[in-house]
């Protein structure tokens, strides 16, 4: 195939195919390296002592007293957003507070007395009573969103150069591959880059969000590794065709079956093939009786096998581990019969009659 020639369009689609691979891993790279900043303003924050005459007001908190005169809430999305308005003593203009989550909007009512926090302008902190609630302008969880997409992405981005490696290197040359295969690195690391988004968003501290990413890499690993062995199990007893051998058709039947390749008896939508009524011959009748093309008597039968990545066309007739190829010989050109596990014996059989028939 042109993909794995290394030739050609095929080896710009795997340079482009590269290249998005280093994106993913730009990407993460780039919020990744935000989140040392993002910590370094949490705990400025967070040290930040309450400001007495003279200190700068950019590296000192101030606490004022304000009275909530209502509640807002917007739906966005699947998200609904939180704002509290608020008077301060001594000034009759409302406030409006975005705050991260829905504490304090359940329990306050219009009237009630709230201490908001000021660091660098914004009101970072709400307190009512003994209850606290940092606002969207707190810098104590910015680390979160840059730490959860890096942990999200980068994942991902590994697990598909992996399986462009993989890919580069096996897939070509598997017996029977499938296109799952090119799915379990992109697969295990989206899982564990979701487990690392997760905990980030969850977890109180970088070093436990990084914690728990790892612990997740060897139930992820395991997980995919198990579903790709039952997986590959079932195909290696796939590719075994040692059991198919050939059985004379009884009677006349008709089964699903599709020839492949450059002949002219091979035509789009004739997905059915008659045995055992004269020379087997392709239909798109499900009964058989019309339109029916006869397969040439010249046809030779190399062998029965597994399908591969670089066969001819498709065939939509069965199941992944439930399809065999018949490939013949015609002329110099290969003709290919993909068809059911269960129907290949009599179809064999009749393909090896038809061959005696025509001497």
């Amino acid at each position: 195939m042109a993909g794995r020639t290394g030739a050609g369009p095929g080896r710009w689609r795997s340079v482009l195919a590269v290249c998005f691979g280093l994106v993913l891993l730009l990407v993460p790279a780039g919020f990744l390296a935000a989140v040392p900043d993002a910590l370094a303003r949490g705990d400025a924050y967070a040290a930040a002592p309450a400001c007495t005459a003279g200190a700068r007001p950019d590296s000192c908190t101030t606490t004022v007293a304000a009275t909530v005169a209502g509640t807002e809430e917007k739906a966005r999305g699947r998200k609904v957003d939180h704002w509290l308005r608020v008077t301060e003593r001594g000034d009759d203009r409302a406030r409006r507070v975005h705050m991260s989550g829905s504490r304090l909007y359940d329990v306050v009512r219009a009237g009630d007395r709230v201490s908001l926090t000021y660091w660098r302008g914004e009101i970072r902190t709400v307190r009512f009573g003994s209850a606290t609630e940092e606002t969207d302008a707190s810098p104590a969880d910015d680390w979160r969103l840059p730490l959860g997409i890096g942990l999200l992405v980068l994942p991902i981005g590994l697990g598909f150069l992996g399986t462009l490696w993989w890919w580069r290197r096996s897939y070509a040359a598997a017996a029977h591959a499938g296109p799952w295969q090119l799915g379990v690195g992109f697969v295990a690391g989206a899982l564990l880059g979701c487990t690392g988004f997760v905990a980030a968003q969850v977890c109180p501290s970088v070093p436990g969000a990084l914690l728990v990413t790892a612990f997740g890499v060897p139930p992820v690993a395991a997980l995919t590794g198990l579903v790709a062995w039952l997986t590959r199990r079932r195909e290696r007893r796939a590719v075994d065709t040692s059991d198919i051998v050939a059985v004379p058709p009884a009677g006349r039947q008709c089964v699903r079956a599709a020839v492949l390749g450059d002949v002219p008896y091979r035509v789009d939508g004739f997905d059915h093939l008659v045995v055992g009524d004269g020379p087997p011959a392709v239909t798109p009748d499900p009964d058989g009786r019309v339109a029916r093309r006869p397969l040439p008597p010249s046809l030779t039968v190399r062998g029965v096998r597994a399908p591969r990545p670089d066969d001819p066309g498709h065939w939509a007739g069965g199941g992944t581990y439930d399809t065999v190829v018949i490939e013949c010989r015609h002329g110099e050109a290969t003709v290919l019969l993909a068809l059911a596990r269960e129907d290949a014996p009599v179809v064999l059989g009749a393909l090896r009659e038809s061959a005696r028939a025509a001497g």
